[in-house]
């Protein structure tokens, strides 16, 4: 017989080598290149704001959000946001 493995350091290095293998291949397959985004006005930053904010309120009010608990809401499909 061969030499004992470590069934965790064999998976952790298998999963190391996977990855490295993904990762050279989406690099290749999608010619990612660092792309340059252009930062939003100040002024079109907070008019989006707010239209999501009444967005927000508008579906709170009609029913089609419903607050079920401190930071947990349920969607009502049914109803037009």
């Amino acid at each position: 017989m061969g030499e004992k493995l470590k069934f965790d350091d064999y998976i952790n290095k298998l999963k190391k080598d996977s990855f490295k293998v993904y990762s050279l291949f989406e690099s290749k397959r999608s010619g990612y290149k660092a792309k340059k985004r252009r930062l939003r006005d100040p002024e079109e930053s907070f008019i989006l704001f707010l239209l999501d904010y009444k967005r927000w309120e508008k579906a709170l009010k009609t029913g089609a959000i419903v607050e079920i608990g401190p930071r947990r809401f349920r969607l009502d499909w049914t109803k037009d946001l």
